[in-house]
């Protein structure tokens, strides 16, 4: 088993779920858990977010809460709605921060069409203020849904679509399938993808073997998923270290996180 030196998270969650307990969803106990994993920063977004109408307030009240813990192990990651006339404020919340690196977009439960023009703007941002763009491609599975809300995947074809238009703009894939995984790296030069959700045999080989591991990055999807089903990925690969630690760490130390 090869470990890799140190970890990043790059898409985690904190606060509370409306259908069902999540018990890491605080933040003090998802540090505890993943600091277990020699996980040494978390790039974390407010779960209320996804479903407040307006996420501002979501985002305010997770930025205080990683201030009261005062030790730098948590990255807030504000979530922007662009169906919304006031999404340019969470915007505005990251520049005057010095600790936001990640904005998020979740088209899928916030019921917009991601397109070029719908995009652009925040792009102009991003390129300004040196922000990465997050695309949410689920926060459960379908099958895993409560009953009376199914909220469909995000289409990645469309989404590559969209982010070929914007090739000098470093975009973040999160919670993606295999098979979207390998649409991302084949398709854009300008995007990373996570290995969350990657669920088959020996994924990190398969994918370093095909892709290599430049685009991949570490995410354990917590507190919706339980932190050592990512991690195990790492420690059982067979990569070597250098590939291992590409993915653990050094690719998201490459675009500044």
């Amino acid at each position: 088993m090869n470990k890799p030196d140190k970890v990043i998270d790059i898409s985690a969650w904190a606060g509370n779920w409306a259908f069902r307990e999540l018990r890491y969803g605080k933040l003090p106990a998802l540090k505890q858990r993943l600091s277990k994993y020699n996980i040494v920063k978390a790039y974390v977004s407010p779960i209320e977010a996804i479903l407040m109408q307006d996420p501002m307030k979501a985002n305010l009240d997770l930025c205080e809460s990683i201030d009261n813990l005062g030790d730098g192990f948590f990255s807030p990651v504000p979530v922007i709605d662009l169906s919304f006339n006031n999404w340019e404020e969470i915007v505005e919340l990251a520049v005057r921060r010095n600790d936001i690196r990640i904005v998020k977009l979740l088209p899928n439960y916030h019921m917009y069409e991601l397109t070029e023009g719908k995009l652009a703007k925040l792009v102009e941002y991003g390129s300004v203020h040196k922000l990465i763009i997050s695309i949410q491609m689920r926060i459960e599975d379908l099958r895993g849904q409560y009953p009376l809300m199914k909220v469909p995947d995000v289409d990645v074809m469309k989404v590559i679509k969209v982010l070929s238009g914007f090739p000098d703009q470093t975009f973040i894939i999160n919670n993606c399938y295999i098979h979207e995984i390998e649409q991302v790296l084949y398709s854009l030069e300008n995007a990373y993808a996570d290995i969350s959700s990657a669920e088959i045999q020996d994924v990190l080989s398969y994918l370093n073997q095909k892709y290599n591991s430049d685009k991949l990055l570490f995410s354990t999807h917590s507190a919706f998923y339980f932190p050592e089903g990512n991690v195990f990925k790492l420690n059982y690969s067979g990569l070597d270290t250098e590939d291992l630690n590409k993915i653990a760490f050094k690719n998201a130390e490459s675009i500044g996180l």
